[in-house]
């Protein structure tokens, strides 16, 4: 074999399972951890994906998000992969996003759930031909009821929600279009193709429908495992499975629902609160710009359900403005005991929120 220049160069012969890349995890629950990705799980993944959603040869995709990320990393490898085009962006731009979809004739569109929102508030979408739009992922957050309705009538197009992380590289579960109207919640779904999922309880028992466990995943898209933490690894593949950290539960019709990270439920007085449910109360404020919740220690209720809130620009809201929505909304034991107005939330590069920041700067609040 010869290289560019004509010189001989030994061939490199790789392995499925040699390693292809460390990505390092988002780091909103502790510090991030390299994870070892092989060639495998993004070759297998990327073809998964592309079955999924139905993405051809001529397919054109969008690059919107950092390509350090396992979400947009799949999603662009997948373009790639099936022979199909991807239109880069340096950032995301409403304005330019939505000249790029009529100019490029972009088909499938990857974006956070705000970054629709910001494109349907746009004042200039209406002048825009986005009819080559068939298909709308999002991921990492659940898109409010509004949003939703308004992208499928305004896109004309499908909207489906991907899950994955970088352990187990994406996409493992979808939640269909079929699905997205008729189910209120945060639900992921079903299974991709070539992933198996399951709830488990802490003995390693499969859980159910209707019972809560952890989320657990089989396939060729898991970790080849942590870069340098052998303890990390093993804790991951416990009973045969790789253990996603979250918790969910399968509803009647066998789609998967998320409850919390196992690490952001709160458990105060006694009870179990997920800090997804009240964050979901908080974020339909027509105030409210972005919200986190965490479990704070505290002397009586062990932790103290305590909310991060960013109010909307040029808005007026008080602590007691918030806490008096959520008694309208929420059990009294789910309601937050402090409400603290923030600037802006501690997020990583890919702009997810820190909650173990918010747990180191804020702990000594109830002492």
């Amino acid at each position: 074999m010869q290289d560019c220049s004509g010189e001989e160069v030994e061939d490199v012969v790789i392995q499925d399972r040699d390693l292809f890349e460390i990505l390092y995890t988002s780091g909103t629950t502790a510090l991030p951890k390299g994870v070892m990705i092989s060639h495998l799980s993004v070759f297998i993944m990327s073809l998964t994906n592309a079955i999924e959603l139905g993405i051809i040869r001529g397919s054109v995709g969008t690059t919107l998000m950092p390509l350090f990320h396992c979400a947009q990393q799949t999603f662009t490898t997948t373009f790639f992969h099936i022979g199909g085009k991807n239109v880069l962006f340096r950032g995301f731009d409403p304005a330019a996003t939505l000249e790029a979809i009529e100019r490029e004739r972009i088909d499938v569109i990857f974006c956070l759930p705000g970054m629709y929102r910001t494109m349907l508030d746009h004042p200039g979408i209406k002048k825009h031909d986005l009819s080559s739009v068939r298909s709308c992922v999002y991921a990492m957050t659940p898109m409010d009821r509004k949003t939703l309705e308004e992208g499928i009538k305004v896109f004309g197009a499908d909207f489906m929600l991907g899950t994955g992380q970088t352990e187990f590289f994406p996409s493992t579960n979808a939640f269909r279009a079929e699905w997205q109207l008729k189910k209120r919640g945060n639900y992921w779904g079903e299974s991709a193709l070539t992933v198996d999922t399951a709830v488990m309880d802490e003995e390693g028992n499969l859980l159910p429908p209707g019972q809560t466990g952890e989320i657990v995943w089989r396939g060729p898209a898991a970790m080849e495992g942590y870069l340098k933490n052998p303890e990390a690894t093993g804790e991951s593949r416990k009973f045969g499975w790789h253990h996603s950290g979250d918790l969910g539960y399968f509803d009647e019709d066998r789609l998967l629902v998320f409850v919390d990270r196992k690490k952001d439920m709160i458990k105060t007085g006694g009870e179990n609160v997920p800090s997804v449910k009240v964050e979901q109360v908080l974020l339909s404020h027509p105030r409210i710009e972005s919200a986190a919740v965490v479990g704070l220690p505290h002397e009586r209720w062990s932790e103290a359900v305590t909310a991060f809130v960013v109010p909307k620009k040029g808005t007026q809201l008080t602590e007691e403005d918030v806490i008096a929505f959520c008694k309208k909304e929420l059990g009294g034991f789910e309601v937050p005991k402090r409400v603290m107005l923030l600037e802006e939330l501690p997020k990583t590069a890919t702009g997810k929120v820190q909650k173990h920041v918010l747990r180191e700067r804020y702990q000594e609040l109830y002492k």
